[in-house]
């Protein structure tokens, strides 16, 4: 028999059965440990009791099984009966921690959805590496049918990663670690000659984002530059529309100009992130149909504290000299505040700026509010209401994103000695 292969961030709808069975495989290498949560329609756990693990192996509609080890590989099991859900579970979320180490270091990973007859299909975890824990799936109640999501992302803070990101607290949580003063040295140089008449609109956006850069003082700074697009389903109009591929194409210029490789980081997201190809200004034209994919992978709802947990593990991950600016699209219907909130202020130690745009016209609610967080080192985000991008002239988005926001944190964050 053929088993399917579900990729990262696919789902699909389960044939009827009373129970279902994940199973996590892999050879010996560092201890891992398959932990559960039993979840609500919004992904949150209503408590400690929710948690599934070897200390609490029996849950409602959940049950942990300890690890079998034979012929050299050690097998995982959680059974989920949905019959069995109570109150308002309507997942079971199926997460692994490993210990002393990170996925790279456990050889043959594994996982898999079983039904009575057996093996129904394969969950595809990618290749994860410098994460110490991962969300594998959930099994959950769409309707009237039971489904399984391949999800494959990772956190680096192990244990406690998957914990928060289901709403609930640990209570010794650190704040997040300072990471190395950066200083603001200029790698690429900024020209300030007027385009001639007639010039692309490539370079007159350069032009505008150069006058910007030096009107706010930033023109001797270098930036990584990251773009991270709304895929939820309410943004379905802006990607049909060609809204979503324009405003692509005026963000990546400021990566021209301001990025170190002139390249510009780029991560879709829903309820989940996933990480696409760089881009930059010679591979913008059409970028979003080539990535037709990844962002596909990505639709759903969407729950923002995922995708900016990653940006930030990405940039603990792979160090830089330069901060980091993350361009955010979003057209509202952010619910998280909370978590964003709480985010924000624990990583405002970092040398990383969240610039919201708000594109479309919306009710931004929470984005509008993130504007003014309290109770961080610096205020380390800003949010620019821009409805219909193609009315917004080069002059007053990039006048607005530069002057108004980033150059505001980065005389604090000069200050506060993040960065030099």
């Amino acid at each position: 028999m053929t088993v399917a292969i579900l990729a990262r961030g696919q789902n699909t709808a389960l044939p009827p059965a009373a129970s279902y069975s994940v199973v996590v495989s892999h050879a010996a290498g560092p201890e891992v440990d398959l932990v559960a949560f039993l979840l609500d329609e919004d992904g949150r756990a209503p408590g400690d009791a929710a948690m599934v693990f070897y200390n609490q192996p029996d849950g409602a509609g959940a049950r942990w099984s300890p690890p079998e080890t034979a012929g050299g590989v050690t097998r995982h099991r959680l059974d989920v009966t949905p019959g069995g859900w109570a109150g308002t579970t309507a997942r079971v979320r199926i997460g692994l921690t490993v210990a002393g180490g990170t996925f790279a270091g456990v050889p043959g990973l594994r996982a898999a959805l079983h039904g009575p007859a057996g093996e129904l299909y394969t969950l595809d975890l990618g290749r994860p590496d410098v994460q110490d824990a991962l969300i594998v799936g959930d099994v959950y109640r769409h309707r009237d049918a039971i489904k399984v999501r391949c999800v494959g992302d990772g956190f680096t803070d192990g244990l406690r990663g998957l914990i928060t990101d289901v709403g609930l607290t640990v209570d010794d949580e650190p704040p997040v670690p300072a990471q190395p003063v950066v200083t603001l040295t200029k790698a690429r140089q900024i020209s300030l000659a007027k385009p001639a008449a007639g010039a692309s609109s490539v370079d007159l956006r350069k032009y505008a984002v150069a006058v910007s850069l030096v009107k706010s003082g930033l023109d001797a700074r270098t930036f990584r530059v990251v773009l991270a697009i709304d895929c939820s389903g309410s943004t379905k109009k802006l990607f049909r529309s060609g809204v979503m591929q324009r405003s692509l194409e005026r963000m990546v210029v400021i990566a021209d100009l301001l990025d170190d490789n002139g390249e510009m980081e780029v991560w879709f997201f829903g309820d989940y992130p996933v990480r696409s190809a760089p881009v930059r200004v010679a591979t913008a034209a059409d970028y979003l149909d080539r990535q037709a994919a990844d962002k596909k992978r990505a639709e759903g709802g969407n729950f923002e504290p995922r995708v900016m947990k990653e940006i930030l593990d990405w940039t603990a991950a792979e160090p830089s000299p330069h901060p980091t600016l993350v361009l955010f699209w979003s057209d509202g219907g952010v619910h998280a505040e909370k978590q964003i909130t709480e985010l924000l202020v624990r990583a405002s130690n970092r040398p990383v700026y969240w610039m919201f745009l708000g594109l479309g016209v919306a009710d931004y609610g929470v984005l509008a509010r993130l504007d003014d967080v309290r109770g961080g080192v610096v205020d380390n985000a800003g949010f620019l209401p821009i409805d219909d991008i193609d009315l917004l002239s080069d002059d007053d988005l990039y006048g607005q994103i530069f002057g108004t926001f980033v150059s505001r944190w980065h005389s604090a964050a000069t200050a506060a000695g993040i960065v030099t």
